[in-house]
């Protein structure tokens, strides 16, 4: 193992927050909280775009990739994603050769296809070398940094299909605070790391970043996967939305069904894995956090099968939870990062931000993954529900710590706002989180006893199965509710939503 790589920068230590009880009277907390802790909070700052790139048609390859293949159309019309990459973990490089088969699933004749390709958002990260569409070389503009619009010759009708190659290199960034994309000393974090189709809904679904919240949105999609990464591949683990399988040019990976796929390399990594018949899931963790590295193995995989049970089963074989230096965590298809300070501050029980955030994360494996969203205009669809599962998994463990639940993670911070805010209304981190989180879970709960705990549970399965694959909607949401119950909610959603 190279020793070069091998030094680890201190982990900054953050302050959580604290309490512990519920909506009935409580006792007062012992220690007052300075923070509350939500996944991926979104730093304010904005990354300039590189300039509008002129493909090379010649590019040089450093390093060298393997050799291409073209992937066969395959599975109910889902974009299909094939990479061949490349990684300098010294040099912080990766070299990609990649290939896309959109098939048109709408119903209108597209003129142009619009990529995402949110590497570029920061300075000198992307640089395109060649795009070729069915076989021609054609030259692209990238628009506001991140759009890169595709003017077709040929409309594209429903159900044809059109391939697209394009070679380009990620010159990977310093990983940022609150950022999980970039590189730190001992480890390089693959996140958005490729031009993507946006999904088209009466348009292309592309929107910008705030100072808050997601602003992603993603098709589901099927991912072919060929990395190598440069020097001895036994000095690396590779963490990644799926388990990979060594061959003579690196590794290989297969997801299916997916809404996006990503990479954490550290030579430093330790691992344990636990197996059931839901999944197998990985905890990747630093040096000396074998004890919280197995915790929330431990708890990941209990989460697994209870969301398995209550929402619809796990859509992969395999789960990773990955630890970074990140004040929050993040959801991906099939990996999720955790905070290295949680790790610190683990305590040996389920009653801190270790499980909680965790199980949080892990929950979005169904309200993202497998139930997708447009995370910048109603992010409440995912967020209250991820938050809400934390409920669901602390009153199916024992000894039941939901009274504590409500209070640490809820409660406490007296929340105010409109559940349906979206990550461009104005509001700083507090308001949006109190907001979009915390209402949404006491909205959810309301809900829950209003209609019962037979409908309430019929209606999660029901809207798991019903947009597995989809991107919802709030319509879709209450139109799915409202065929589990008679019940009058109007009042409730009234209290909670804005009109």
């Amino acid at each position: 193992m190279k020793t070069s790589i091998l030094r680890i920068a201190c982990c900054v230590i953050f302050l959580l927050m604290a309490g512990c009880a519920s909506q009935a009277p409580i006792s007062t907390p012992t220690a007052e909280p300075t923070r509350f802790s939500l996944p991926a909070e979104t730093p304010t700052a904005t990354f300039t775009p590189t300039a509008s790139p002129t493909p090379t048609l010649t590019p040089s390859h450093t390093p060298t990739l393997p050799p291409s293949q073209t992937p066969t159309p395959i599975g109910e019309g889902r974009p299909q994603y094939h990479f061949n990459a490349a990684l300098d973990f010294d040099a912080h490089t990766l070299q990609v050769a990649e290939t896309i088969l959109y098939t048109n699933q709408t119903e209108n004749s597209l003129d142009s296809l619009v990529l995402v390709v949110d590497p570029n958002r920061r300075s000198d990260a992307f640089e395109l070398e060649s795009l070729v569409v069915d076989g021609y070389a054609v030259s692209a503009t990238l628009l506001d940094g991140v759009r890169l619009e595709i003017l077709l010759e040929t409309p594209l009708k429903p159900n044809e299909t059109i391939s697209l190659e394009i070679l380009y290199r990620l010159n990977i960034p310093p990983k940022q605070e609150g950022e999980v994309f970039g590189y730190l000393s001992y480890q390089i974090n693959l996140v958005d790391w490729y031009p993507f189709v946006a999904p088209y809904q009466d348009g292309w679904i592309i929107h910008k970043p705030s100072g808050v919240g997601e602003h992603l949105v993603y098709e589901t999609s099927d991912f072919d996967v060929e990395l190598k990464v440069d020097g001895e591949e036994d000095d690396y683990l590779i963490a990644a939305s799926a388990e990979g399988e060594k061959n003579a040019t690196g590794t290989h990976y297969q997801l299916k069904k997916a809404r996006n796929f990503v990479f954490s390399i550290s030579p430093i990594f330790r691992s344990q894995t636990e197996a059931s018949e839901n999944a197998r899931v990985t905890s990747f963790y630093f040096p000396d956090y074998e004890e919280s590295g197995e915790a929330i193995l431990e708890a990941a995989a209990r989460a697994v099968s209870i969301y398995s049970q209550r929402y619809a089963p796990y859509p992969h074989e395999h789960l990773s939870v990955v630890q970074t230096e990140l004040a929050d965590g993040l959801e991906c298809d099939g990996l999720v990062f955790m905070g290295t300070k949680f790790y610190d501050e683990y305590d040996g029980t389920l009653k801190n931000n270790l499980v909680s955030v965790g199980v949080h994360e892990i929950s979005h494996q169904w309200w993202f993954g497998l139930v997708g969203n447009d995370q910048a205009m109603e992010p409440w669809l995912d967020e209250s529900m991820a938050l809400y599962s934390e409920r669901i998994f602390y009153e199916s463990v024992d000894p039941y710590p939901v009274t504590w639940w409500w209070h640490w993670r809820v409660t406490w911070f007296k929340p105010s706002g409109w559940v349906n805010t979206s990550i461009y209304d104005g509001y700083a981190f507090r308001e949006y989180t109190d907001a979009v989180y915390l209402e949404g879970a006491l909205f959810l709960e309301d809900l829950r006893y209003r209609i019962g705990e037979k409908a309430f549970n019929a209606f999660l399965r029901d809207y798991a199965a019903t947009y597995t694959g989809k991107i919802a909607s709030s319509d879709d949401f209450f139109k799915t509710l409202d065929r589990h119950t008679d019940e009058d909610y109007s009042d409730i959603v009234e209290r909670y939503f804005k009109p």
